[in-house]
């Protein structure tokens, strides 16, 4: 079988199942109606709705997080579980406590209370399930994700059946619910014990041995970490469910009862049409849409291209079916009372079309970091619903309501295509990163040069335009760095992919690529590196400045000479855009002179793109901060560790910006600079590394410095 053949089978046996769970769901709600009395049914139903409302919180966004996770880091995604199985804990423990605080506080009716206690179980099975599917989902096990998309709905239908030939109580009911929510719960928890071990089947990213390799010392996050990364994921589906629901209850509080069935009817058509979108790409796509944005592959533009269009003439054919069918399906299936639903659902299938090209547009926005678009786009539908829902309903009743539903849905829609268009023509950019590099580089000759044991390590973050600049000046060192790790820092701009391109264009593994969970800024994606690196001697390059290929034969020779060396810098200076690197001459090299501790203090003379270091100092980067941070790590070499700085007087280096007073990047920030030194002077006096008399000293001396800057760059900010 091919995998086209294997995809449709699976999109089949998916929107069936989706297809019978909604009916098991809705044969479970009529068979309660029918064996309990109205007025326990009504209590059941109301203590059922309390569960299924906090439900969604238990793991807020995290299953859908896995999915991006492990398609962007493939089996290193292995370092998120431990903070998963904390947030999932916390997240379950505390809706527990919610339902049981609204049981006796908000709760007024005894019974109603003891059917909502009965049923705790029950809060615990949306998340497992969602689990369970996202792990499933990764293996490509489609047949077992539609199995679980329905199990709940037909244990639940059992035991209903059963209970109403025993002539068994709600009491009974809720108990038997809330066994068979802690019995999936237990089963889901198989599922996330296997991705928290490994030990799964993950397709499309090779053998675990290897990947591990090519991931390794990737940091660890914390549970507030796997929040910030989750949150956007579970806003989505709140999101989704708010732009559902809104019509229904604008038409509730403005309109007649009558008027609330007949959009109930309408909706739930709808849901039905709006199924097979849905399955195909939250179901069967979403895990590949993620692999193939974080490697840059381009099947991720040709599914957003022909997708979108086959899924637009999709729900075209999809709305004229059920238009034409609407007026003897409804009476049919609802019953007569609801023919006057027809024209009502008849309109509100012109929203098909754009509901279809929606999910297919918005599922590219779930990948790589555009989840908050993606927000940003459902909010705005949403908010243009409710407005056209409130008016139309006030002018034209149930009709105003349809029409109202039908303009959120275009809204939505072209939003949805706008910003999937402008993320896939950013992403091209980069599409060609060997042009810009190989006219100028013989990437096969990577004998010509001496390789040395030094790691150099650029911080990347929306640096699109520069990296490539940056990596050629590396790659053309005379004397070679063994590795180069790139950091990309949550880059939004298409780094993260020319990133990819560039590690296949340079020599097999020279080239490591590390993701960030966050954006933290360039001290912590420089530790990151650090903590990875794998050579004795450091170097740091900042992503928009490049080397002289003199540079490594230089510094590292002469530490080489001189062990007692602990850290390098030298003079930068500035090129005109365009201007390469190696094509300046070399200036007269002199020897490097010793920096006293008083001069260190005094001012920064070693920029990033100059420095050469041990590895093995004790010193890092101060990740709490985005300026300074490299002073930060200088003083503590000198002052704490009692290393060795030495200083080059020739430029090794060149940047192509102002030091100070540009006009972006932090270096154009020189009030957030001018604070950063003063913090790491405090936090020096804090710790008792310098005197109080030397804090006060260069502190005065550092805001001198400050303003000779503002009037030299005539820049105050």
């Amino acid at each position: 079988m091919t995998q086209r053949s294997r995809d449709a089978w699976a999109a089949s046996l998916l929107s069936v199942s989706a297809l019978g769970s909604a009916g098991l769901a809705f044969a479970v709600q009529a068979s309660l109606a029918r064996s309990l009395a109205p007025a326990e049914y009504g209590q059941f139903a109301a203590a059922l709705a309390v569960v299924t409302i906090i439900a969604p919180a238990v793991g807020f966004g995290v299953p859908s997080f896995w999915l991006k996770a492990y398609g962007t880091e493939g089996w290193a995604a292995r370092r998120w579980m431990e903070a998963s199985v904390r947030f999932i804990a916390r997240s379950a423990a505390l809706c527990i406590v919610a339902a049981v605080l609204w049981a006796w506080l908000g709760t007024a009716d005894m019974r109603t209370r003891q059917l909502l206690l009965s049923m705790l179980p029950v809060i615990l099975t949306q998340g497992a399930i969602e689990m369970a599917s996202a792990k499933l989902q990764l293996e490509e096990r489609f047949g077992r994700v539609a199995l679980w998309q329905a199990l709940q709905h037909a244990a639940r239908l059992a035991l209903v059946l059963a209970c109403w030939k025993l002539a068994a109580t709600s009491d009974a009911i809720a108990l038997g619910f809330g066994c068979i929510g802690a019995i999936v719960t237990l089963g889901a928890w198989r599922s996330v014990s296997a991705l928290r071990r490994g030990a799964v089947e993950l397709v499309g990213h090779g053998p675990q041995s290897a990947a591990r390799a090519a991931h390794a010392r990737l940091p660890t996050p914390s549970t507030h970490e796997l929040w910030r990364n989750a949150l956007p994921f579970g806003m989505s589906s709140l999101l989704f469910y708010a732009y559902g629901q809104s019509g229904l209850v604008i038409v509730a509080h403005l309109g007649t009862p009558q008027d609330v069935a007949v959009y109930s009817v309408a909706i739930t058509m709808l849901t039905a049409l709006y199924l097979l979108p849905t399955v195909l790409f939250q179901k069967l796509l979403m895990p590949r849409l993620h692999r193939w944005a974080a490697s840059g592959d381009e099947r991720l533009e040709r599914m957003y291209r022909d997708g979108s269009k086959w899924m637009f003439a999709s729900g075209t054919v999809l709305a004229l079916v059920a238009a034409v069918l609407a007026p003897f399906a409804i009476p049919v299936v609802f019953g007569r009372q609801y023919e006057q639903s027809v024209s009502v659902v008849v309109l509100m299938t012109l929203s098909t079309p754009f509901r279809f090209l929606t999910v297919s547009a918005s599922s590219v926005m779930t990948t790589s970091n555009l989840i908050r678009v993606r927000n940003r786009c459902a909010f705005a539908a949403l908010l243009v619903s409710v407005i056209a829902g409130v008016i139309g309903v006030s002018v034209a009743g149930i009709v105003g309501a349809a029409l109202a539903s039908v303009a959120g849905e275009v809204v939505w829609a072209a939003l949805s295509v706008l910003c999937a268009r402008h993320f896939l023509a950013g992403a091209r950019h980069q599409a060609a990163p060997a042009a810009a590099i190989q006219p100028t580089v013989d990437v096969s000759s990577s004998s010509v040069a001496r390789m040395i044991p030094v790691c150099a390590i650029v911080p990347c973050f929306n640096c699109r335009d520069t990296i490539g600049r940056a990596v050629q000046s590396v790659f053309l060192q005379t004397w070679r760095p063994k590795e180069l790790i790139l950091v990309d820092d949550c880059s939004t701009d298409g780094t993260r992919e020319l990133l990819d391109e560039l590690a296949r264009t340079y020599p097999a593994g020279w080239i490591r690529v590390l993701l960030q969970p966050r954006n933290a800024g360039p001290g912590a994606a420089r530790n990151a590196a650090w903590a990875a690196a794998g050579q004795p001697y450091i170097a740091f390059l900042d992503s928009d400045d490049c080397w002289h290929p003199a540079k490594m034969e230089i510094q590292y020779g002469w530490m080489r000479a001189c062990p007692e060396a602990t850290i390098t810098g030298h003079p930068v200076a500035q090129l005109d855009a365009g201007e390469p690197a190696q094509s300046q001459p070399l200036p007269p090299v002199g020897v490097p002179r010793r920096v006293s501790r008083r001069h260190v203090l005094f001012s920064n003379r070693f920029t990033p793109s100059s420095i050469l270091m041990r590895a093995d100092v004790g010193a890092r980067f101060d990740e709490t901060k985005r300026h300074a941070e490299d002073y930060f790590m200088l003083l503590e070499v000198v002052l704490v560790d009692r290393g060795r700085a030495y200083l080059f007087p020739t430029p090794l280096s060149y940047i192509y910006k102002a030091q100070f007073g540009a006009r972006s990047g932090l270096s154009a920030q020189l009030w957030k600079i001018q604070k950063g030194e003063q913090d790491n002077y405090l936090q020096l006096r804090r710790r008792k590394v310098i005197s109080p008399v030397e804090w006060l000293c260069f502190s005065l001396l550092s805001a001198m410095k400050y303003f000779r800057r503002c009037v030299v760059s005539r820049r105050f900010a």
